[in-house]
């Protein structure tokens, strides 16, 4: 016969996944520096530098510039073929070229040459932006500086503070995310042309921490590089001269730096006074995001890797110099001399054998990206510290500091028979996506702190038994709950729960529901979306209930509505049936249910999730 354990003595992780969701980023300004950001460019597509797209011929040839180790820009030749009208957009043309030199014929078109400008008669043509998979000759096809030009001139100045106010968050489904690399093979094995990739270097990380992310990275247009990611940066800008992203030259938009770091690179095409364009194609595949602020440095390259399949530059960022303004179908544009805001992250993490080791790095501040970030972050502070393999119990908690706020908290408890490090950080990626893809939390993320705790032990059981000492009772008097659990070891978990019901709640029938938060975020959700200002948002985040911890609710059925941020229950048939019209637009929401009480228990060793529930008739 098992033996009856207290169950805060016992217990033994719980597998979790990456963040499920990702939302579409949203544009910002920073301060002094939006005014910088929104300055129109000077050139225009028949600026007398640029050779004109209509007089484009096979046969013509040209130097193409780009750098194949160090800082120094190289010039290759570029032989034209032809123009393939209608492409990559029915308003726009490539132009075909082969590439010649040694250089090219070795490594062929390679990730991070995106941008590369092409010159005839000493005039910019474009920059060079796709190519053809598993081409045997160095094939590239040339996006026209006119085309580069012209997506700036209809968005600039006006469109790039297109969003203000509230931002509806709009999702994007994983799964379909996670695709898009088999339909690029699919779409490659017909003779298609794709963008370049755009490498991005990681540093600090281990091989298995990318590799969950590594089909979302490459659905966005990216190839993951190990080494040469942003390290440490200094705060301030580096020294900008003349030759800072000449044309040629290596530029790295780094998307997180510090201990971790995560940098991607292509070439600069054209640098107009303090403005830049670069990439001939967007950062985000496959149109771009529009208007960004994300760190902008200088690369050094350390060489080009050939590769059968794919060459790629392996690039170290150096200071930053500027930021990355804009992110468009055929060209990203930077500015230098502003700064992007950094989001600061230090992760603790308590090992099981009892040392204690902090990260600490900065992640782009993006309802896209941020999240996503801040999960791999995590993910990083784990494996670098703990085993991946083998039983072990994750628990995670921190905060997220806000200007003008409270500080949004949270929490998560995994168990599981491998370490869950990619899943752990969830815990900080929804909340941190909820608040920057609210309209609400633009430049106000001020800090994250995250501390885990790690077991080497499956601390989780499951919730099968619930009874109490009656099933009728008076308002103002104590039911005791006995909870009965199995842990992941088979043994059986007993904990004794008194609930006082609630003096003031009318007699009569009402069921008496212990769960965890999951089972109650299903019955009883709190609801952040009517929020209308930060501290709002953020006090509706701290009230979301935590999935390692149970819960008791009581609650009868009584129809109600949630109107703003409060439950009114027991409204009259008239109001309920507006709100519930799809015809009537109002702010309130149908509630099914009364909360009678509820209660969260305290935590214990043992985290254990389920639901069972009873009826008991309360009397006057």
């Amino acid at each position: 016969m098992l033996g009856r354990l207290m169950w805060r003595g016992l217990c033994g992780l719980v597998g979790l996944v990456l963040v499920s969701g990702v939302v579409v980023a949203h544009e910002r300004g920073h301060g002094p520096t939006r005014d910088s950001a929104r300055a129109a460019l000077r050139m225009t597509a028949d600026d007398p530098r640029f050779f004109p797209l209509h007089a484009i011929r096979p046969g013509l040839v040209g130097v193409g510039r780009t750098v194949f180790q160090g800082d120094r820009v190289e010039d290759f030749g570029v032989e034209i073929l032809g123009i393939l009208p209608g492409t990559p957009n029915p308003k726009q043309s490539f132009i075909v070229a082969r590439l010649t030199g040694s250089n090219v014929e070795r490594t062929l078109v390679f990730a991070g040459m995106s941008g590369s400008p092409v010159f005839i008669e000493g005039k910019l043509v474009g920059a060079i932006s796709a190519a053809f998979a598993f081409a045997k000759e160095p094939i590239a096809l040339i996006m026209p500086i006119a085309h580069m030009i012209e997506v700036f001139a209809e968005s600039d100045p006006a469109r790039l503070a297109r969003r203000t106010g509230t931002l509806s968050p709009i999702p994007v489904d994983a799964a379909a995310v996670a695709r898009i690399p088999a339909l690029r093979d699919a779409w490659r094995e017909g003779g298609a042309f794709l963008p370049i990739a755009t490498p991005l270097a990681a540093s600090g990380f281990a091989v298995d921490v990318l590799a969950p992310f590594a089909a979302t990275f490459e659905g966005l247009g990216f190839r993951v590089v190990n080494g040469g990611g942003a390290p440490a940066q200094p705060a301030g800008l580096g020294v900008i001269t003349p030759e800072t992203l000449a044309p040629g030259r290596t530029v790295s938009v780094d998307l997180m730096r510090g201990d971790f770091g995560l940098s991607a690179s292509g070439t600069v095409t054209w640098r107009d006074g303090d403005d830049i364009l670069a990439f001939g194609h967007p950062f985000f595949s496959p149109g771009g995001i529009g208007g960004v602020m994300f760190p902008m440095s200088e690369g050094e390259v350390v060489t080009v890797i050939p590769n059968v399949g794919n060459s790629f530059k392996l690039t170290v960022p150096k200071a930053p110099v500027g930021a990355m303004t804009q992110d468009r179908s055929a060209a990203i544009r930077g500015r230098l001399g502003i700064t992007a805001p950094m989001i600061p992250v230090t992760v603790e993490v308590k090992s099981a054998l009892g040392a204690a080791r902090r990260y600490r790095f900065e992640i782009v501040e993006d309802g896209f990206l941020s999240p996503i970030l801040a999960n791999i972050g995590v993910a990083a502070s784990l494996t670098a510290t703990e085993r991946s393999i083998g039983e072990a119990t994750l628990r995670a908690e921190g905060r997220i500091e806000l200007d003008g706020a409270p500080p949004v908290r949270f929490a998560r408890s995994i168990a599981s028979n491998f370490s869950p490090a990619t899943g752990v950080g969830i815990s900080v990626a929804q909340p941190l996506a909820t608040l920057l893809n609210s309209g609400l939390a633009k430049g106000k993320v001020r800090a994250i702190h995250v501390t885990v705790t790690a077991r080497d032990a499956r601390l989780n059981a499951t919730l099968d038994g619930l009874w109490a000492d009656r099933l009728r009772v008076r308002r103002g008097e104590t039911l005791h709950l006995t909870l009965v659990a199995h842990n992941a070891q088979g043994q059986t978990l007993v904990e004794q729960v008194p609930v006082t019901i609630p003096a003031d709640v009318r007699p009569g029938m009402a069921t008496l529901l212990v769960g965890d938060g999951r089972v109650m975020d299903a019955l009883d959700p709190v609801v952040t979306g009517t929020a209308e200002n930060l501290g709002q948002l953020a006090a509706a985040l701290n009230r979301l209930h935590r999935p390692d911890r149970l819960y008791v609710r009581l609650y009868r059925t009584e129809p109600g509505a949630v109107i703003g941020e409060e439950a009114m229950p027991a409204l009259p048939a008239s109001y309920l049936a507006t709100i519930s019209s799809a015809r009537i637009r109002t702010e309130g929401k149908a509630l099914p249910t009364l909360t009678l009480l509820k209660q969260e228990l305290p935590p214990g060793e043992c985290d254990v999730s389920g639901r069972q529930q009873l009826e008991v008739e309360i009397l006057p």
